[in-house]
């Protein structure tokens, strides 16, 4: 949906309703990493991280996390990347198990482009973490068999993800 900044009261409040302890928001349109929408969001007992478009409006990625998690933000090493929107954190569940969470928000055409720098973060982030769990918009309609579900699916399955 668009815009956190209109729904944020909302938003937090199904969040409690529903004991949600992390979520993927896309669409965010934040603006700056401390504006009134993020001190009400730490308002309802949740960090957020996230990463805002500041040459223009729209778009966004964050995470929003339980304040009591143990989590730290993750800037993946992968250059350049134009086709989508993303944010990392590196939360610890137990002393030996850590996982990394990435919101991932995609817009425009679907391009060559986009897979290969998906490819690109999937591959950094299977590297360097055992367990990952991706979540978001990729803007790909994966109920419709096309060539890009087809393709987002295979990548996916080669790095052992699963819907």
């Amino acid at each position: 949906a668009r815009s956190i900044n209109n729904k944020c009261g909302d938003t937090m409040c199904l969040l409690q309703d529903e004991v949600v302890d992390i979520a993927f928001i896309t669409e965010t349109w934040l603006t700056d990493h401390s504006n009134a929408i993020t001190a009400d969001i730490k308002s309802y007992g949740y960090a957020i991280i996230h990463q805002h478009r500041s040459e223009t409006k729209g778009g966004g990625a964050a995470l929003l996390l339980k304040s009591s998690l143990q989590y730290n933000p993750i800037i993946l090493k992968i250059q350049g990347v134009t086709t989508f929107e993303h944010v990392c954190a590196l939360i610890t569940c137990a002393a030996d198990m850590k996982i990394l969470f990435i919101s991932v928000y995609r817009t425009g055409p679907v391009t060559k482009k986009f897979f290969e720098e998906l490819e690109n973060l999937l591959g950094e982030a299977s590297m360097r973490y055992d367990y990952i769990l991706i979540g978001g918009d990729f803007n790909i309609h994966m109920e419709s068999i096309n060539d890009y579900s087809s393709e987002l699916e295979q990548m996916a399955h080669s790095y052992g993800f699963k819907q």
